[in-house]
């Protein structure tokens, strides 16, 4: 599926939101994403005004829009505004039935939050997924990161182990550890990729 495909089916999805007819006339034509153009990375970084969602160079947003673009889903307003963004991409051993949709970035903007939105995209990312054969979804979260874990937990993902000092601390900060959470997709059938690990890993332990 195209990056315009997915964008547009994004806001679909957004128009059968609660409350989304009070914030735009769901009625118009539907926006194309027009890969957002050179404005695109600018409208990116834009949606990060959590600090805990991680932002990236331009170099590494193009890498995944060049290897994964189905992974790369823009949720644009009928206005041109950013609604927010998933990125991910597939990964693993299919012999070890470790092939699996990873989720590296999550976004919404502020002003779109409390709508399903996150849910809605987590939702597209895992469907992507199970096209490609995967066995689980996974994502790395900051442990500190409550209300994110709680989502996820919402969303069915469990923790599966802790990875010590995953995220980079700055100003002095000690490096926090992460939860990698999954969620068994279809192919897993006896849900064996979910099993939490008894011990702590670090992030060099990572495949």
């Amino acid at each position: 599926m195209t990056l315009e495909k997915t964008t547009v089916l994004v806001f679909e999805v957004f128009c059968g939101l609660e409350g989304a007819g009070k914030m735009f006339d769901c009625s118009a034509a539907l926006s194309s994403s027009r890969y957002l153009k050179k404005n695109f990375f600018f409208l990116v970084f834009h949606s990060n005004l959590d600090p805990l969602t991680e932002t990236y160079g331009i170099p590494f947003y193009l890498q995944y829009l060049a290897h994964w673009p189905e992974y790369f889903i823009v949720a644009e307003a009928p206005g041109g505004e950013l609604m927010g963004y998933i990125m991910g991409k597939a990964e693993g051993s299919v012999a070890r039935e470790e092939w699996h949709g990873h989720v590296t970035a999550l976004s919404v903007a502020p002003e779109f939050r409390r709508l399903g939105l996150a849910a809605k995209l987590m939702e597209l990312l895992e469907e992507i997924s199970e096209r490609k054969g995967g066995f689980f979804v996974d994502l790395f979260v900051r442990v500190s990161n409550q209300v994110a874990v709680n989502m996820y937990k919402q969303l069915g993902y469990s923790v599966y182990r802790t990875v010590l000092e995953y995220y980079s601390a700055s100003s002095g900060e000690p490096d926090e550890d992460a939860y990698d959470m999954r969620k068994a997709l279809s192919r897993d059938k006896e849900k064996k990729s979910i099993i939490p690990l008894p011990h702590p890993v670090r992030p060099e332990d990572i495949e």
